[in-house]
């Protein structure tokens, strides 16, 4: 098993994210690095570099929908292998591009979604509330007419008072 020191490491690292035309497969190969180590060393060095406070927008959520446009503006000419190599570079996967895609082919359907899951929000709560109202003057009705039938009963048994 080889040693690597830690510059040659981060120096292959640089070149493989500075050239996303190339894949690290190829670098690998001419560094005589399997492809498994460089793919980890790339791994651990973009983790060192968000934890050192670099931007982390790596998540679709992130990006805003100007940015998606620009990406998919962006890596719509390009061929399989430089939109894989955008795509690293980017830090995003390519069927988020294509999610992204729908989501502008469809705009409508993600703004519907968006006010109507608001609108189910307000009606569900309104319906709880109207639901536990509707239950509490049940229970109050219940109470008043079997305190009346009570009172009916008692005023028969017992030869009633005044009637109201």
């Amino acid at each position: 098993m080889t040693i690597y020191s830690e510059s040659f490491k981060e120096a292959l690292v640089k070149k493989a994210l500075l050239q996303p035309n190339i894949s690290p497969r190829q670098f690998a190969q001419e560094a005589s690095v399997s492809n498994s180590a460089l793919y980890s060393w790339i791994q651990r060095y973009k983790k060192i570099a968000n934890d050192a406070g670099s931007k982390s927008n790596n998540h679709s959520n992130n990006w805003t929908t100007e940015e998606r446009f620009n990406m998919l503006i962006e890596s719509g000419t390009l061929t399989e292998e430089q939109q894989g190599a955008y795509c690293r570079r980017k830090g995003i996967f390519k069927h988020q591009l294509l999610e992204w895609k729908k989501e502008f082919m469809n705009p409508k359907t993600e703004v519907k979604n968006a006010k109507a899951q608001a609108e189910l929000r307000t009606l569900r709560s309104e319906n709880k509330g109207l639901k536990k109202e509707l239950r509490r003057k049940e229970k109050a009705l219940a109470e008043a007419s079997a305190l009346l039938l009570l009172k009916k009963k008692a005023n028969l048994l017992w030869g009633g008072a005044e009637e109201d």
